[in-house]
């Protein structure tokens, strides 16, 4: 069984896979993804299932074609941690901090301290008919 996670370094693998979702440049974004992501950690959302630090770079890029440039994630809770286990949710605003999408993660922390399992929920605002 993995080592029970820190707050703190629960903290830093958070900062820097939010941070890898905004970064678009190709050698920043791999930086800040092997900080934080395990070489074999699967990624799954609603609509996608990546397997990889290559291919998780490719989902973030791509992802990253969809929304303007200046929009960054931001953490909007603080981080649980419950033994190898973290959550926390997230939203996607723009230059003009307007949320365009609100999500939460769900993450596996493995034996090198790094993500090995993240599962992804988020909705976009725009497309919620009420709002």
């Amino acid at each position: 069984m993995p080592e029970e996670v820190t707050a703190t370094v629960a903290d830093e693998l958070v900062s820097a896979y939010l941070a890898a979702w905004t970064e678009r440049r190709s050698a920043g974004r791999r930086r800040l993804l092997e900080r934080c992501w395990d070489e074999d950690a699967n990624y799954s959302s609603w609509t996608t299932n990546v397997h990889g630090l290559d291919a998780m770079d490719a989902h973030m890029a791509a992802g990253q074609r969809h929304h303007p440039r200046q929009c960054h994630r931001v953490r909007t809770c603080d981080v649980h941690v419950s033994g190898d286990k973290v959550s926390f949710t997230w939203v996607l605003v723009d230059h003009a901090s307007t949320v365009l999408v609100e999500g939460s993660e769900w993450a596996e922390v493995g034996p090198e301290g790094r993500f090995t399992r993240v599962t992804s929920f988020a909705r976009r605002l725009a497309d919620d008919p009420v709002g």
